[in-house]
């Protein structure tokens, strides 16, 4: 493991004046907000901005550096429309080229949001077909690092440097789910996409959060020199990046945390999106409720009771089960437990390499809440009541729903705890199985579930870390075009 340290250029005239290594020919700025665009050394001139429209007007502006600190400069940007190309002249050795407008999201997490286009299922013909969409699709990668103490000024290395979908060689070391969602959005909206990868496998939330937003969860220090202690990757890899106007942030994350502050990320997770947030917005044209959106953990393991998945899904949503809730505002998600990969090695396994499913679902809900296309689904179906009746239990849900009777199980589990006690420990033996022969389809929103146990109790749905081995076979579905899975959920009966 490197630890990059931040060296300042030596400022002797104008060429001592560098770029953040962030900015590169080809890259993306956000469309319709201002954006900064910042570097080392003393700039004392000035910068043109050339820039050609979509419909081909073209405009020229000069622009004046601002010294920010003694070795730090920066410009801000005029908004401009999406597919809007400028070219910026910061001295006459340094150019910003082929500069496009289009959605900046920032994806982030550890190894599944890793992963890359060369390790997910049809990965040739993927790459080989994404070539296609050109400039459209562009993308870098932030290489990994982390800091001890936070340097906003701090100048990343670069794992990838700007590329486009056409760049083969390039695409295939790319975030696979981050490359995938912007490629599966773009063919709705039409918009360029700028897919920004700042990710490290085996990583947990704390290290990607700022010390501000642990404080408010009180979390356990954790002050080890590794990629793993408190705050590191978020002054390494987030910190650095707060000047940048953005769309909005993907996330996939959580593994790491299912045996490590388990019981704190219904906390954690929220108050590192809110934070998030606000420091972006603070220091960019960032809007202060850029939408948030994160892939639930996937599968693993077959068989085993181990809870930390399970429960770290559960606290993904703020313990509510679904989002966007009232404590996770702006926020969508993408549920993949039916994407279970027998393969053993990498990719496989606990990284499963069906990544598609995954990012298309997360596309799905980001339209909805993103980009307030309400023909898309925020998300499969959820109850909406839960009420018993003697032996019966009776679940309406918000959707209509396809209850798959060939499913491996009913999905079902009965506890006759509460669902916190239910829930103690590292391992579910609380959780019953529900038979398979006692649940119906009542009609296309309600299910009938057959308990015999005695009042009370609870019940949950999927709760097991790889709940079924086949691919799209989870007990309920959407009955639509989408085929959106519900989501697991928990609830206490009466």
């Amino acid at each position: 493991l490197l630890l990059f340290g931040f060296v300042l250029a030596t400022c002797n005239g104008q060429d001592a004046v560098t770029l953040n290594n962030y900015f590169s020919s080809g890259m993306v700025l956000q469309r319709d907000v201002a954006n900064k665009i910042w570097g080392y050394g003393v700039h004392d001139g000035v910068i043109e901005a050339e820039c050609v429209l979509k419909n081909g007007v073209k405009t020229e502006n000069v622009l004046k550096p601002v010294q920010v600190s003694a070795d730090v400069w920066e410009i801000n940007t005029s908004p401009m429309a999406a597919f809007t190309k400028c070219r910026f002249t910061i001295t006459e050795n340094l150019i910003l080229d082929d500069v496009l407008y289009g959605d900046v999201w920032i994806c982030s997490g550890q190894s599944n949001m890793e992963q890359n286009m060369g390790n997910i299922e049809n990965s040739t013909d993927e790459i080989s077909s994404a070539a296609s969409y050109g400039s459209v699709l562009r993308f870098a990668t932030v290489a990994n690092q982390y800091l001890l103490t936070p340097n906003a000024d701090h100048n990343p290395e670069m794992q990838l440097s700007w590329s486009d979908a056409s760049d083969s060689a390039s695409l295939k070391y790319m975030s696979a789910v981050c490359f995938l969602y912007g490629k599966y959005v773009y063919d709705v909206i039409g918009v360029p996409m700028g897919l920004v990868s700042s990710d490290w496998g085996g990583t947990r939330v704390e290290a990607w959060s700022s010390q501000e937003a642990l404080q408010t969860c009180d979390v356990p220090d954790n002050d080890v020199d590794d990629p793993n202690a408190d705050s590191v990757l978020w002054n390494g890899m987030i910190n650095p990046l707060l000047r940048l106007s953005v769309k909005g942030f993907l996330w996939y994350q959580g593994e790491a945390n299912g045996g490590y502050n388990r019981d704190l990320y219904n906390c954690t997770f929220p108050a590192m999106i809110n934070d998030w947030r606000s420091k972006f917005s603070e220091n960019s044209g960032t809007s202060e409720m850029a939408p948030f959106g994160f892939v639930q953990l996937s599968t693993w393991r077959p068989d085993t009771l181990d809870l930390g998945f399970p429960v770290i899904r559960w606290h993904q949503t703020a313990d509510l089960g679904v989002v966007p809730n009232f404590l996770m505002q702006n926020v969508f998600m993408s549920s993949p437990l039916d994407t279970f990969d027998p393969k053993d090695g990498y990719p496989g396994n606990i990284h499963p390499r069906y990544k598609q499913i995954a990012a298309l679902r997360l596309a799905y809900a980001g339209l909805n809440v993103a980009y307030d296309d309400k023909s898309y689904p925020a998300g499969g179906p959820f109850p909406e009541v839960v009420s018993r009746d003697g032996g019966m239990v009776m679940i309406t849900f918000d959707a209509d729903i396809e209850y798959l009777e060939e499913a491996e199980i009913s999905g079902f589990f009965y506890c006759s705890e509460t669902v916190d006690k239910c829930d103690e420990g590292s391992q579910g033996t609380k959780w019953m199985d529900v038979a398979k022969g006692k649940v119906q389809q009542v009609d296309e929103r309600t299910l009938a579930i057959e308990l015999t146990e005695t009042p009370g109790g609870s019940l949950a749905y999927i709760w097991r870390e790889s709940p079924v081995k086949e691919l799209y076979k989870l007990p309920i579905y959407s009955a639509d075009v989408f085929r959106m899975p519900t989501p697991p959920f928990k609830h206490q009966l009466d």
